[in-house]
């Protein structure tokens, strides 16, 4: 039971006045590292869980390197005597419950129905964890600092992962993240694989997230850009980075702003672009949602409703004609099942959110940027990609290239990949298997940035 400030310091002058000492917390059993694995369907996956007391509060973290995953936080922690629970952070949650006894650490999970890893009814197929308790992890063979990055009258606060030695310069590049995963701490896998190879890696809070100020719902992709350049410069800057060997590695919002920040960065040397729309956002939004309704069950012509409202969205917010019409449809669709499990609006947006990334910049076109690159690009999709037509933007984007006169592009398709490019065992068919990194995908970008820095 929870107590006021007020009530706690008058109990604590009490239990001092009579000799007494206020109570210990409970202990928690959990409490540590602890490493094993999670089996389900015969496929084991190999993590680790951190468990630590954070000010009182019982906070955990999972790592997995084949989900391309470390201390990623998990929600929901909670540790009662020998019970412990958590709950991973997305969008189809993992339940956990287990038991700490002694020096091992047992539970199960109800796996959800995922499109492309599992399919619904799974009746009562449990995932099984497993996991031994362990030292601490040692610490990493670099080292880590705080900084913060003027930007556009705005603050970005940032971690710069500098590998020995410290004084440098080494190769170096910044983490560009995508539209919903705003957060540095969300990248730490990237940040640390780049680091261990041997690059001065930066990550930071994008705007009006974490650490960082600013308004990130009202930013245009030109105002995420002029971000992205300042964070890219600010490492060109640093003593730790050779300014001639400072790059970027983008995810989807991250890899679309990326020939963006190259026109404001002459001096790039290179971008990793993963899962870069090549067409207007709007068009990408329209697949998005014929993906989303078509794995939650409705038909072609609940489908093929939504796309065109989707693409009516698009022209109006590029030309502003015929909202009276286009606000009779969604108000018409908004009591509609299908309308929640899609990107569409109950009524057209206003006011100062309409200007900016997510309903303004989705009339943005990358195309022309993207001829305009000349630095040295690697771009990463994956083919069963939930988010972005992966097989229209290879076309697309290497054309761009190719038009533009880029003489070092490379562009690779990973067969049943998703956004993020995990292997999604519905789609590759064959014996189940975890959502692990494509193969060859992390190897591939590895090799390339070290041969485009040496």
């Amino acid at each position: 039971m929870r107590r006021t400030a007020l009530a706690f310091g008058t109990c604590l002058l009490v239990a001092c006045a009579c000799g007494e000492t206020p109570p210990k917390e409970p202990r928690v059993l959990a409490l540590g590292t602890w490493r094993g694995s999670a089996l389900f369907r015969g496929a084991r996956l190999d993590l680790r869980l951190q468990f630590e007391r954070d000010g009182g509060v019982l906070r955990a973290t999972m790592s997995s390197p084949d989900l391309l995953l470390l201390d990623q936080p998990l929600d929901s922690v909670q540790s009662a005597g020998k019970t412990v629970r958590f709950v991973t952070p997305d969008d189809h949650p993992l339940r956990f419950e287990g038991a700490v006894d002694g020096d091992s650490l047992r539970g199960t999970a109800v796996p959800p129905a995922v499109p492309g890893i599992l399919d619904p009814g799974l009746g009562t197929q449990r995932v099984r964890f497993a996991l031994g308790r362990v030292p601490a992890p040692a610490a990493p063979p670099y080292s880590t600092r705080g900084v913060r990055i003027a930007a556009g009258g705005i603050r970005l606060a940032g971690t710069l992962f500098v590998p020995p030695p410290d004084s440098g310069p080494h190769a170096g590049i910044v983490i560009l993240q995508g539209s919903s995963s705003n957060l540095r701490r969300e990248y730490a896998f990237y940040a640390d694989h780049f680091a261990r190879a041997g690059l001065v890696v930066l990550t930071f809070d994008k705007r009006g997230n974490g650490e960082s100020t600013g308004d990130y719902g009202t930013a245009s992709y030109d105002v995420l850009a002029d971000d992205a350049a300042a964070a890219v410069e600010f490492l060109r800057a640093r003593p730790e980075a050779d300014p001639r060997r400072v790059g970027v590695w983008g995810l989807s919002q991250g890899a679309f702003i990326a020939p963006l920040v190259a026109a404001r960065v002459p001096a790039l040397a290179f971008i990793v672009a993963v899962s870069a729309p090549c067409m207007p956002v709007g068009e990408s939004a329209a697949y998005q949602d014929s993906v989303r309704l078509v794995s939650s069950g409705f038909d072609a012509s609940v489908v093929l409703q939504a796309v065109s409202l989707d693409r009516r969205l698009l022209e109006w917010l590029r030309t502003g004609r015929a909202s009276n019409d286009l606000n009779a449809l969604l108000a018409e669709s908004a009591a509609a099942p299908w309308r929640r499990a899609s990107s569409l609006p109950a009524r057209l947006p206003s006011g100062s959110a309409l200007e900016g990334w997510y309903w303004r910049g989705r009339t943005f076109d990358p195309a022309p940027a993207w001829r305009a690159v000349h630095a040295p690009v690697l771009a990463v999709y994956g083919a069963a990609d939930e988010l972005v037509p992966a097989r229209s933007s290879v076309r697309l984007v290497e054309n761009a290239l190719h038009r533009g006169g880029n003489r070092d592009a490379t562009v690779r398709l990973f067969p049943a990949a998703n956004h993020v490019i995990r292997r999604l065992p519905l789609v590759a068919g064959g014996r189940w298997d975890w959502p692990r990194a494509a193969p060859g995908y992390m190897d591939l970008v590895t090799a390339w940035v070290l041969d485009h820095t040496r």
